[in-house]
C-alpha cells in the first residue's frame, strides 16, 4: 500500500499545490483544515505521516499535535510541525507535544521529499518492530502455559484451511492467520489464578476474562499494519444470539474473520486438556460445535463445513514450524 499523508492547513492554492505534488509521488494525501477534522482524519485513516501547519484558527499546532498523541492509535505517527520561523520557546513545545520534528517553510516543495521519506522508511521500520515484539509477546503469554502452548499456531491452521474452502484471498487470509495469532494477547492483562484456576470461575472472575478482547484491540491498535485484524481481536467471543462479549453482536454483525477464529478456537479448546476437564476426541468436540450451533452461539454454515474438512482430512496437522516463530523471526 502507498503511504498516506495527512496535510493539516487551511485551505490555500498551496496547501494544494503540496497534495499535488505529493499525489505525483504515489503517496496517498488527504487534507484537515481545522482541529477537529484533523482528529477525525487521524483515527480514520490512521495516516503515516502529518504534516501540521501552525497558523490552524483558534488553536496552535503543539496544541494539536499534544491531543493527537494523547490517543494511544497516533502514539506512533509521526507528527511534523511546520513553521516559517519557529522561536526557541516554540521548538521546546513542539518536542513536549511529541512533535516527530519541525520544520520550517520549504524554499521548495522537492526540498520536503528527502525528509518525508526518511521519515516515512523509519515509520516503516518502527512498525515492523513493534509487530515483531507483539508477536513475541503473544508467543511468550502461550509458552508459559504448558496447557495452552501451540494454540494459536494451530488455530492459525484451522481457520486459514476453513477460510481457503470459503474462498478467501490470500490477503484476507494472511489477515485471518495474524488474527489467529494474536487473538488471546489481551490476556497479558489475566492474572495466572484466574487463567488457571481448576474450578468454576466467579461473576467477578469471569469479567475480568471478558475484558481481555478489548485489552488485545487497545494492545494492538496503534499499529496500522494490525488495524485490519482488530475486529477479530474485539470479536472472536461473541455469540450469534447475541449474548457473547464484549459487544453483544448478534449474527451478520460479527466479522466473519471472527467467526471463523471461534469454531476453530473452540474446537482446539476441546481437544486438549484443560485445568478444568481432561481432553476430547475430536468426534466428542464436533458434536459439541453442532450442539453449539444448535442453541445459537456459533455459525451454524461454518461448523458444517469445519466439520466436513475435519472428517475427511484428519486433524489438520500443522504445517511446518511454529506460525509465530515464522511472524517474528
Amino acid at each position: 500500500m502507498n503511504p498516506t499523508i495527512l496535510l493539516v492547513d487551511v485551505a490555500s492554492a498551496e496547501r494544494e499545490n503540496c497534495k499535488a505534488f505529493l499525489e505525483d509521488q504515489k503517496y496517498n494525501v488527504f487534507t484537515a483544515e481545522n482541529a477537529e477534522s484533523a482528529r477525525r482524519l487521524c483515527l480514520q485513516l490512521q495516516p503515516d505521516l502529518v504534516l501540521l501547519h501552525d497558523h490552524l484558527p483558534q488553536l496552535r499546532g503543539f496544541e494539536l499535535c499534544r491531543r493527537l498523541k494523547e490517543d494511544p492509535r497516533n502514539r506512533l505517527t509521526p507528527v511534523v510541525l511546520v513553521s516559517a520561523a519557529p522561536t526557541p520557546r516554540e521548538l521546546e513545545q513542539g518536542r513536549e507535544a511529541g512533535a516527530a520534528d519541525f520544520w520550517g517553510t520549504p524554499s521548495s516543495l522537492g526540498d520536503w521529499l528527502a525528509r518525508i521519506q526518511t521519515l516515512l522508511r523509519l515509520k516503516s521500520y518502527i512498525d515492523q518492530q513493534a509487530k515483531c515484539v507483539i508477536l513475541a509477546l503473544a508467543h511468550s503469554i502461550e509458552a508459559q502455559h504448558s496447557l495452552t502452548d501451540g494454540h494459536s499456531d494451530r488455530l492459525a491452521d484451522y481457520a486459514e484451511q476453513l477460510g481457503e474452502s470459503l474462498g478467501m484471498t490470500e490477503d484476507d487470509l494472511e489477515e485471518l492467520r495474524l488474527g489467529c495469532l494474536l487473538h488471546d494477547i489481551g490476556k497479558v492483562a489475566i492474572p495466572d489464578r484466574i487463567l488457571l484456576k481448576p474450578e468454576r470461575l466467579n461473576p467477578q472472575e469471569m469479567e475480568i476474562i471478558r475484558q481481555h478482547p478489548i485489552t488485545g484491540e487497545q494492545i494492538c491498535a496503534p499499529l496500522k499494519l494490525l488495524r485490519p485484524i482488530l475486529p477479530i481481536i474485539r470479536h472472536h467471543h461473541e455469540r450469534m444470539d447475541g449474548t457473547g462479549y464484549p459487544d453483544g453482536l448478534s449474527a451478520e454483525e460479527i466479522p466473519l474473520k471472527a467467526r471463523i477464529l471461534r469454531v476453530a478456537d473452540v474446537y482446539d479448546a476441546l481437544i486438549h486438556e484443560r485445568p478444568y476437564r481432561e481432553a476430547l476426541s475430536s468426534e466428542e468436540a464436533l458434536a459439541i460445535l453442532h450442539q453449539e450451533a444448535a442453541y445459537g452461539w456459533i455459525d451454524a454454515s461454518l461448523v458444517w463445513k469445519f466439520a466436513r474438512i475435519c472428517q475427511s482430512g484428519g486433524y489438520f496437522p500443522i504445517r511446518g514450524r511454529s506460525m509465530l516463530a515464522s511472524y517474528y523471526t
